[in-house]
């Protein structure tokens, strides 16, 4: 294979960058570049100078050897001065030595080329990288940490013996001492739950593999922007004392204890004054009815009006009052969240009751989920072709249910990656980022 490198880290200016080496020549490019060699996996601060000895950065450099490395190829790994033009030099200085700039993924495809990480494992690190829920990056750490492989690999070795067990029957169908296949059926049962159980898992992490969205919906000037700006912490979205401001909704993601939520802030309902505002409300109808959780923003010191009971009547709503720094002594009804933005009271609460009620826990602590439509597809071909044998046994037709344990076989293995195509890979790893 060929030597690449690219910026493990996001851009921008930050305190450090990441530019990542792998390949043949990484021995020779230290050589070249510090003139001496590195104590394996050992940090150690160097002078990084170009071919002209004209100093780029004073880095940390850290050697990896293969085969005994992340790609299974030699890395060096350098830890820069995180200014974007001091990792631009020293990528043009590794583009000068010969070392063009890796494609999305190809540090974990060659990992996974190289026998150093299933290709389950390496779909598991992309969607880690792009979790936005706490249940869906536990799903992927659970896959990572291998829990998927210690799943699949008693059902694929139990499926050889079962494919082996009805061969022999199809062989010898004439011979009385060979066992029948009904007697594997509570086995075949076995296996038909637990990719059900994997598929239902992988189920409730895509309902929440996203972060939901809770809309904030109320009359005008009820305060639903400087909320969505407190939860925020930065004054993201325009805010005045003049009635209808907002004019359209607007999307803000909200950090919470479980994971992101995007709070949608919407124009102000009530007696429209104009016609663009008839059409902003118009939306907020629209964005309303696709809602994960509806939220009822209501000034403190007055009790709802009738068309507000009415909206929160239904299943699906949270009332929160603003204000409470104006109306002191006032008491809120059960099951009404009370704030107030410029003392801070109540933000907290309602980040921790936004998460309760949009975040919950997708994943039993000993569950395991599958993630992405690759492994998906795999696991119903495999659930498909079980339910097909089970069908065959019960009908006596041994011949078609060695066949159908095959296949059963053939997609766990391409479920885990035991076996993958250039195709494959290809529609896997298209969606990583640069450098990983």
């Amino acid at each position: 294979m060929t030597t690449v490198c690219a910026p493990a880290t996001a851009p921008g200016r930050a305190a450090l960058a990441v530019v990542r080496i792998t390949g043949p020549d990484v021995p020779l490019l230290i050589e070249s570049r510090l003139g001496r060699k590195l104590t394996d996996r050992r940090s150690t601060l160097v002078r990084w100078a170009s071919a002209t000895g004209a100093l780029i950065d004073q880095a940390v450099a850290t050697y990896f050897p293969g085969p005994n490395s992340y790609t299974g190829e030699d890395i060096l790994e350098l830890s820069l001065h995180g200014n974007p033009l001091v990792v631009r030099a020293v990528l043009e200085d590794l583009h000068g030595f010969g070392i063009a700039l890796a494609a999305p993924g190809e540090f974990t495809r060659r990992a996974v080329e190289n026998g150093r990480m299933e290709l389950s494992r390496a779909e598991s690190v992309g969607a880690l990288i792009q979790a936005e829920t706490a249940s869906s990056l536990e799903a992927a750490r659970r896959i990572l940490s291998g829990g998927l492989s210690s799943l699949i690999e008693p059902l694929r070795s139990r499926l050889i013996e079962l494919s082996a067990r009805l061969e022999l029957e199809v062989d010898f169908a004439e011979e009385d001492a060979v066992p029948g296949g009904q007697e594997l059926l509570p086995w075949v049962e076995e296996a038909i739950g637990a990719l059900e159980r994997l598929l239902q898992a992988q189920e409730r992490i895509e309902a929440r593999g996203h972060a939901p969205r809770a809309v904030l919906v109320g009359s005008p000037n009820a305060g639903k922007s400087s909320l969505a700006n407190a939860l925020l912490g930065e004054d993201r979205l325009l805010v005045s004392p003049v009635a209808g401001t907002t004019r359209d909704w607007v999307e803000i993601a909200i950090p919470t204890p479980k994971g992101t939520v995007v709070l949608v802030d919407t124009a102000g309902l009530g007696d429209p004054r104009d016609e663009l505002d008839a059409l902003a409300q118009e939306r907020t109808r629209e964005v309303l009815a696709k809602a994960a959780l509806r939220v009822l923003v209501a000034e403190a010191g007055r009790p709802l009006d009738i068309r507000e009971r009415q909206m929160v009547s239904e299943p699906g709503w949270l009332v929160v009052r603003t204000k409470a720094d104006l109306h002191e002594g006032w008491q809120a009804e059960e099951n009404e969240g009370v704030v107030s933005v410029p003392t801070g009271m109540g933000l907290i609460g309602l980040r921790e009751r936004l998460a309760e009620l949009l975040l919950e826990d997708a994943l039993a602590p000993e569950e395991i989920g599958l993630v992405g439509a690759r492994q998906r597809q795999e696991a119903r071909s495999a659930l498909a072709s079980l339910e097909a044998t089970r069908t065959a046994i019960q009908a006596g037709k041994v011949e078609i249910a060695a066949w159908e344990a095959r296949q059963a076989r053939v997609s766990l293995e391409e479920l885990v990656g035991f076996v993958a195509s250039d195709q494959i890979l290809e529609a896997v790893f298209s969606s990583f980022c640069i450098g990983k």
